[in-house]
């Protein structure tokens, strides 16, 4: 008789209302996390481009806009002439030019082709 009176009346309100609480609380949480992550994956800017625009220039707009992702430049850090490969080739040179040889590292693993490795 004394587990019956533990589960009073009270006692399982209480549990219903904590029970639907973390149910709300949890959708609000993954509701939120799907907003951020459809925001996130979305290409281009959050407004239609082209709205009232015919179909194939829609279609011109989002193929452009996707060529876009594909550019990559990679400028060329030290030139040939740079005066400070020219200070690191003097004997004697006070300073220590260590990210010259990094900068050179750089040039060469662009020059040769190798894909850089993800970190």
């Amino acid at each position: 008789m004394a587990s019956i009176n533990t589960f009073s009346g009270v006692n399982v309100v209480l549990v219903m209302a904590y029970g639907t609480l973390v149910f709300v609380l949890l959708f609000i949480f993954m509701k939120r996390q799907i907003m951020r992550f459809a925001v996130k994956s979305r290409r281009g800017p959050h407004v239609p481009l082209g709205h009232n625009a015919p179909k194939d220039l829609k279609e011109e707009i989002e193929l452009r806009l996707s060529k876009v992702q594909d550019i990559k430049y990679e400028p060329q850090l030290l030139s040939e002439g740079d005066e400070r490969l020219q200070q690191l080739q003097e004997p004697g040179s006070p300073c220590c030019f260590n990210y010259l040889y990094r900068m050179r590292a750089l040039d060469a693993i662009r020059t040769s082709g190798l894909k850089s490795l993800a970190v």
